[in-house]
C-alpha cells in the first residue's frame, strides 16, 4: 500500500537531494530517472538526471518525481491483476507505459518492468524526445530494462551488498542509461 511505502521510505529513504540515491547529473539522454522499487513497494533507489543548477528546484523535482512513482505503483498492480485474471502462467516482464506524467513543467512517460520476484524498474522518459515509445525505440527501452535488471542482480547477489544507495552502483545505472541515450 501507498502509505506504507510513504512511512517506510521516510524512515529510511535517503534524504532529497543526496549525492548518491537523488545525484542529479546533466545529462543529454531523453531518459530523466530511474527508480528500483521492491517487491513491498519501498523504493530501494531512485536515481534522477535533472539538468537544474538550483538545490532547491532539484529537491521539489525529485519530490514530485516520488509522487508521480508511487502513483503508477497502482497501474502496475491493476496490470498484475488482470494477467492473473486471464490465467497467464508468466506475465511479460515488460509493462511498457504505465502513465504520462507533468515533471518540472514537462511531459513525461513512466515505462515499466517487473522481475519474477516483484521487483519492479520504472524509467521516467522525456516525452517528444527520440525514446519516445514506438516500434523501433522499444527494442532500446526493453534492452535498458534487461541491463538495469541484470544491474540489480549482479548487485543483490553479492555477499557484501550493502544497498543500491552506494556511488559504485548509482554510476553503473547512469552508464547504462548513457549507453542506452
Amino acid at each position: 500500500s501507498r502509505s506504507q511505502s510513504s512511512s517506510w521510505c521516510s524512515a529510511r529513504c535517503p534524504p532529497l537531494g543526496s549525492p548518491t540515491a537523488m545525484a542529479a547529473i546533466p545529462s543529454p539522454s531523453p531518459v530523466a530517472a530511474v527508480a528500483y522499487i521492491g517487491a513491498n513497494n519501498a523504493p530501494l533507489l531512485i536515481r534522477s538526471f535533472w539538468q537544474q543548477p538550483e538545490a532547491t528546484g532539484s529537491q521539489a523535482a525529485d519530490l514530485e518525481l516520488q509522487m508521480e512513482l508511487f502513483s503508477v505503483l497502482d497501474q502496475v498492480e491493476k496490470r498484475l491483476r488482470a494477467a492473473i485474471q486471464a490465467q497467464r502462467q508468466s506475465p511479460e516482464t515488460f509493462l511498457g507505459l504505465l502513465s504520462p506524467a507533468i515533471l518540472g513543467f514537462e511531459d513525461h512517460n513512466i515505462y515499466g518492468h517487473i522481475s519474477v520476484s516483484q521487483m519492479k524498474i520504472f524509467i521516467v522518459v522525456r516525452e517528444g524526445s527520440d525514446a519516445e515509445i514506438d516500434k523501433r525505440n522499444e527494442a532500446v527501452l526493453r534492452s535498458l530494462f534487461r541491463q538495469l535488471h541484470l544491474l540489480y542482480v549482479d548487485a543483490a547477489c553479492n555477499p557484501f551488498f550493502a544497498g543500491l544507495e552506494s556511488p559504485t552502483f548509482t554510476a553503473k545505472v547512469a552508464n547504462a542509461v548513457e549507453q542506452h541515450a
